[in-house]
């Protein structure tokens, strides 16, 4: 079969060469018109110097108001020659052919994640529980977990190498160039990109995630074929915090792996679905992303919010379409043939080694193991673990490992809904999260910004209009914090919103 991709051209996956800059503490920061991280978390671009990438993302939007960190994949115009095209789910079409339904069969796609830190190993750090909770968080939202529909397509860390030597499906590395989305990293460190999903952490070039290519333009299969994400939003509870700690970054970007558009791609669209705007005839059309969870489309219908390919908060992503999971599915029949290993029957838990689902690997799922024992065929077996094509001893030693009661949802009981309309509520490893819409007003952007009103100590903004009108000029003010500049603005008298002089 046919292996492609597509060019991604945003800035955060722009692979220039420039002179190298030497500071004083040792950081090396190439002058090449993109972001670096410095060892301190200093932010640098150009000439400038920022305290951090909310800091960078805040004057970014304001100085580029086509600027947007949520994800730098790209749409390319150009794939392969169309005598070598499949028709059913290339850059242009889509044809929901019923050959792609789930009930066809299970896959499982192998998954190595390359976790890359700066050289002092103290940015860019990724836990291998937070590395677990991804792949959990993964096989959630691919079974339809949160209300979607459950696609057929599950993912397991590699546990085998291509030389069929056990590994963790985990590669870790030191290095400040890499660390910053620089140099051809993947040229040294990916597994063949035909038969493992590449993933690496790192800054993302500044961006939450990208995929370099998309499946029809002639990079799937290649070495630049990946998924980036910020190792900040990477799992459950990374350090970015809310409203990016679900893991729904990583969903969204091998979305686009497996070939689907954002939601708003080509805004309304035109009069056919299946060759305009996403591709997709069951995700309403869209003019703009959704912020927040709001739902504001600009098409005169109902913006697709839960979609896992818009741009709302994670939360609030819960579910791909009956068409998106027939193009998903149809992506890795003709574009990643070589990708997914055909499943037996349903293998959903997402407890290692519980076979029968009962919330527990215990002897009811060893026996079933043990019939399965010595099996090989085209059909990858549930009891194979280490996906070799045969259940044998790794098999038994990876089984045991997890052997006792499936670690529990600690927000199976958990109720965090507080009444407030102007908040999302949502669980995290058994904790409560509420987080601020900022079109209800209240508290400027971040929590650390400080709050829009006098009585919560904000001189000069005694209104939510006011920090609201302030902010549109000035998002640093929001996102960041309201300072001197900020409260000098409001008391200008230059804003009929604010309370001036």
């Amino acid at each position: 079969m046919f292996r492609s991709g597509i060019q991604c051209l945003a800035l955060a996956t722009l692979l220039l060469s420039g002179v190298g800059v030497v500071h004083g503490d040792g950081d090396r920061r190439p002058d090449d018109g993109r972001p670096w991280e410095r060892a301190d978390g200093v932010v640098e671009f150009g000439a400038r110097r920022f305290s951090g990438w909310p800091e960078y993302r805040a004057w970014r939007r304001g100085t580029d108001p086509t600027f947007d960190h949520r994800c730098a994949t790209t749409r390319s115009e150009s794939g392969p020659p169309a005598s070598i095209t499949p028709g059913d789910c290339d850059l242009d079409t889509n044809v929901p052919d019923s050959v792609y339904e789930p009930s066809t069969g299970t896959v499982v796609i192998p998954v190595v994640v390359h976790v890359i830190t700066n050289s002092s190993g103290q940015l860019g750090q990724v836990s291998d529980e937070r590395i677990a909770s991804q792949i959990q968080v993964l096989n959630e939202a691919f079974a339809g977990f949160g209300g979607g529909i459950s696609t057929g397509i599950q993912f397991a860390l590699a546990r085998r190498t291509i030389d069929d030597l056990p590994t963790t499906g985990v590669t870790r590395h030191a290095n400040d160039d890499w660390y910053n989305d620089r140099g051809e990293y993947w040229n040294q460190i990916a597994w063949d990109p035909t038969r493992y999903l590449n993933v690496y952490t790192n800054t993302a070039g500044g961006a939450f995630g990208y995929v370099q290519a998309f499946p029809a333009t002639g990079q799937a299969g290649t070495a630049v074929d990946r998924v980036v994400v910020d190792w900040r939003v990477f799992g459950r509870n990374g350090p970015y915090g809310p409203p990016y700690d679900v893991g729904h970054v990583m969903v969204h970007e091998v979305g686009h792996y497996l070939g689907l558009y954002h939601t708003f791609q080509g805004g309304c669209g035109g009069t056919d679905c299946a060759i305009s705007g996403d591709l997709i005839c069951d995700t309403p059309p869209q003019a703009l992303p959704t912020s927040e969870c709001s739902d504001a489309n600009g098409c005169g219908g109902e913006a697709p919010v839960d979609n896992f390919m818009n741009y709302s908060w994670e939360a609030c992503m819960v579910r791909f379409t009956p068409e998106q999971v027939l193009r998903m599915r149809c992506t890795l029949m003709n574009w990643r043939a070589d990708l997914a290993l055909a499943r037996e029957g349903e293998c959903e838990s997402t407890c290692p080694g519980d076979f029968n689902r009962d919330g527990k690997v215990s002897g009811q799922d060893l026996g079933i193991l043990f019939e399965k024992w010595g099996e090989s065929g085209d059909l990858y077996s549930c009891a194979d673990l280490d996906l070799d094509g045969v259940v044998s001893g790794p098999d038994f030693g990876l089984f045991m490992v997890g052997w006792g009661p499936c670690p529990p949802d600690a927000c199976a009981d958990v109720a965090c809904d507080d009444g407030n309309d102007c908040t999302v509520d949502y669980c995290i490893e058994g904790e409560c999260r509420h987080v601020q819409r900022a079109a209800c007003g209240g508290a400027c952007g971040m929590p650390t910004a400080g709050s829009c009103y006098e009585a919560n100590g904000t001189p000069g903004c005694s209104e939510a209009d006011c920090c609201e009108s302030i902010c549109e000029i000035d998002p640093y003010c929001c996102i960041v914090q309201w300072d001197a500049p900020c409260r000098g603005k409001a008391l200008s008298g230059d804003y009929p919103a604010c309370d001036g002089p």
